[in-house]
């Protein structure tokens, strides 16, 4: 019997996957921790995570325990802007300012601080007036609060006539902007809200019942400035448009959500805590998250926020319920293609789904997205870009702002497209502990029969991969007179807005590596360099990065790890706020030669993403993958600095599966390093909390053909166990910490054990390994320098 799967019911995947555990918390209330479970999990925080001086202090002087993170919903993905915590659904616009109430008091509690009731203004002393280019520039003291002892001081570009005129406001970092907003004829107003003009930091002081953090603080008092400007003719207070960038960013999306006469917000590069989910980013996605932020910056939000590093699927807010927020007044999205703060698919995701609360509302085209070339910076012409959204939104220009995604895969679309479909029936259930058994029934009892079923399963793998196009060898060689800096040429370009040229310059990613031990400036620059950088081109024009000690002898023969990255969407390989040794350096320093390059869809190869179903409909990212890592083991091979007898795989997160993926089909592939790299696919239901098998299908768009079995999960013709077993007898090091949000650590250590029966065939149980730390998904130094120790006692 065909099954014919219609698009509205894969359409509704995602909604199911975002409400299953609601619903199942309030069918089945979870279980509470208890005061001495909440006390053991802080002491194992505290020891496993890198020390934070400030949260310490903290925790001394309040006495405070982690939450109760059992009875807290799990939701891995993102939490609905449109479904209450308990999981009621909001149906209209009645419904929604209850639940906007609840995201509100849920950011106070968890991220922000509590806020004071807003102040009257009491005073706005003019501390003097003097005649600017086509302007008047005026300097303000507004004085509130208890005995008028707040102060904001404001900087205001007045333009010359009659008004009103719009209004451009922003913290004082974004004086600049402001001198390019003047020209357009807005009425400027610059306050005291940023890092070296800080009028807000006096607040805490005043107000000692409420615990608002710095950058809420700064967020509340900036909303001051709102009450004067309604007291001046000039003013247009029907279209104040504020916005801010990187920290200021993430200050001026919070002030939006407290205060309504914000009519449009830019929030600029905000990277976590603004637009960019912690969900999304982090140590998984090889970027900032919760750890780094509250360890680097611990005034910007509430203390309480890092009991969540390592558990963002327990947090009840994230950045696309501030965006929410703002609805149904104007958001625009801004960040940069490559900016190491944020991240382009996950700012992506925020919008989208911030976006059903426009709709809701009735304005789904307030909320937009701009993508810029380039890091994190921005460019005079971004600002124009920026005042042409706020002329958009005021009325004051009659052109349209089209928001194109860059990553705009759609499972339905796939699925439409491509024609595909499956009959279930023919793929049989399978028991977990079966991996003995061939296709036939019958029992596998010595390797011989083991490598005639595992043509079976590498077929079945393949199958699940798509149809690879077919591939030319040989192609591939040595930059010619490229210096070491240029990233595999330009990284890329993308639809954006038309505002935007996506089109971008060659960063010096790969040089950061060797000069600095770790990434983005996070590590001081070594003494003495370790490592050299080679440019190379391989497979389909692909490049990527070989490095290899300097101490190597001219014509020794080097054994090579194969570099193989998360969800680096920013950055690609290059890992981003890390304050740890770099992988690539810590392997080099080991001995190694390492190769690294971005996998399709991150980093340099951003644009190939975008339209990749659409070029291949019948093949899939995770395929691409595979092929170029191996044809990056084809270029290796035949390297004059590497023995191609010792080739491995160092995979982290998605890089984890690759590996795997990649080693079970080559068997040139000598061994594999896993971490964080994988949960089972038959018991990876949607309930179990992780996010299901969609994640794979739906969201991340690497299997477009694993989508088929969502709800048959059994039915997957192979899983991880097979794929380790197919690398047998190779040595496998997995990493599963037992905090992993994205795995069920039991599932993986299963996994293992059932993949050990076909070690044990080939006496070489003892070749993999299972690491289970109590941490979360991430590679500190420590764990990175065990594995490294175990490579060199089974990698050889």
């Amino acid at each position: 019997m065909k099954l014919n799967f219609h698009p509205e019911i894969f359409s509704r995947v995602l909604k199911t996957l975002g409400v299953i555990s609601l619903l199942l918390t309030a069918i089945h209330p979870l279980r509470s921790m208890t005061t001495d479970e909440r006390r053991e999990y802080l002491d194992k925080l505290l020891k496993t995570l890198p020390d934070a001086p400030a949260f310490r202090q903290w925790l001394s002087t309040s006495g405070e325990l982690p939450p109760d993170f059992d009875a807290l919903p799990r939701m891995n993905y993102l939490p609905d802007p449109l479904r209450f915590l308990d999981g009621r659904p909001v149906r209209s616009a009645d419904d929604w300012k209850t639940r906007r109430e609840e995201i509100h008091k849920l950011f106070e509690q968890y991220a922000l601080g509590t806020f004071p009731p807003h102040p009257k203004l009491d005073r706005a002393v003019q501390i003097d007036e003097s005649p600017g280019p086509g302007c008047r520039i005026r300097h303000v003291r507004l004085e509130f609060g208890p005995e008028s002892k707040g102060t904001m001081r404001v900087e205001l570009f007045i333009p010359n006539g009659p008004g009103p005129f719009p209004v451009f406001m922003g913290p004082t970092w974004a004086r600049p902007w402001a001198q390019q907003a003047l020209r357009r004829n807005y009425l400027c107003a610059i306050y005291a809200g940023s890092d070296g003009q800080d009028d807000a930091d006096a607040l805490a002081a005043l107000y000692p019942k409420y615990d608002f953090a710095l950058l809420p603080r700064r967020a509340w008092a900036g909303t001051m400035v709102l009450d004067y400007l309604e007291t001046l003719k000039e003013a247009d207070m029907q279209h104040v448009g504020l916005t801010g960038h990187s920290r200021d960013g993430k200050q001026v999306l919070i002030e939006a959500g407290l205060d309504d006469r914000i009519t449009a917000v830019i929030a600029s590069s905000t990277g976590v805590g603004g637009t960019l989910p912690y969900r999304l980013a982090g140590e998984r996605n090889m970027g900032e998250g919760i750890e780094t932020t509250t360890r680097s910056f611990p005034t910007w939000f509430h203390p309480r926020l890092r009991f969540f590093a390592g558990r963002e699927d327990r947090l009840p807010v994230d950045g696309n319920l501030l965006v929410a927020l703002v609805a149904p007044r104007a958001c625009l999205i801004s960040f940069g293609l490559n900016d190491a703060v944020s991240d382009p698919w996950s700012d992506e995701q925020s919008y989208l789904s911030a976006l059903k609360t426009y709709r809701l509302l009735g304005y789904p085209e307030r909320l937009a997205l701009y993508q810029r070339p380039g890091f994190h910076s921005t460019t005079p012409n971004d600002i124009e870009n920026y005042l042409d959204w706020f002329d958009i939104q005021f009325g004051r220009s009659n052109r349209t702002w089209p928001t194109a995604q860059l990553y705009g895969y759609d499972f339905d679309r796939w699925l439409a497209d491509s024609g595909e479909k499956i009959d279930l029936s023919q793929y049989p259930k399978h028991k977990t502990d079966d991996i003995l058994i061939d296709n036939a029934g019958n029992r596998i009892t010595s390797t011989a029969d083991w490598e005639k079923h595992l043509a079976d399963i590498q077929n079945s793998v393949r199958h699940m991969l798509g149809d690879q196009p077919p591939m030319l060898t040989g192609i591939t060689g040595m930059i010619p007179d490229r210096p070491p800096a240029a990233r595999g040429g330009a990284r890329g370009s993308a639809t954006a807005a038309p505002a935007a040229n996506p089109q971008q310059t060659a960063p010096n990613l790969a040089l950061m590596v060797i000069q600095s031990g770790a990434s983005y400036g996070w590590r001081q620059p070594e003494k003495d360099q370790t490592a050299y950088q080679l440019g190379i081109r391989f497979g389909y024009d692909v490049g990527g990065d070989l490095y290899y000690p300097t101490t190597a002898e001219h014509d020794a023969k080097l054994p090579v790890v194969i570099w193989l990255h998360g969800y680096g969407y920013a950055m690609g390989y290059e890992w981003s706020y890390r304050r740890d040794l770099s992988p690539i350096l810590a392997l080099v320093k080991a001995g190694y030669a390492v190769f690294a390059f971005d996998q399709v869809g991150f980093g340099s190869r951003i644009a190939e993403a975008g339209r990749f179903y659409d070029r291949y409909p019948h093949w899939s990212q995770l395929g691409r993958m595979v092929e170029d890592t191996r044809a990056a083991v084809d270029m290796l091979q035949k390297n004059p600095k590497i023995d191609p007898e010792k080739i491995y795989l160092f995979g982290y997160s998605l890089g984890g599966s690759v590996g795997i993926y990649t080693a079970a089909l080559d068997p040139r592939v000598k061994g594999v390093v896993s971490l964080c790299g994988f949960t089972p696919m038959r018991s990876d239901a949607a309930d179990r909390g992780a996010g299901g098998i969609a994640r794979y299908s739906h969201i991340h768009g690497l299997l477009p053909r694993l989508g088929f079995f969502i709800g048959d999960e059994s039915r997957i013709p192979y899983d991880y166990p097979e794929l380790i077993s197919a690398i047998a007898p190779r040595p496998v090091f997995v990493l599963q910490p037992q905090l992993d949000r994205d795995a069920a650590p039991a599932d993986v250590r299963a996994a293992v054990e059932t993949a050990r029966k076909v070690y044990t065939l080939y006496g070489a149980a003892d070749k993999l390994l299972l690491d289970e730390p109590w941490d979360y998904n991430r590679l500190p130094e420590s764990t990175q320098e065990r594995i490294i120790k175990w490579m060199g006692e089974n990698m050889k």
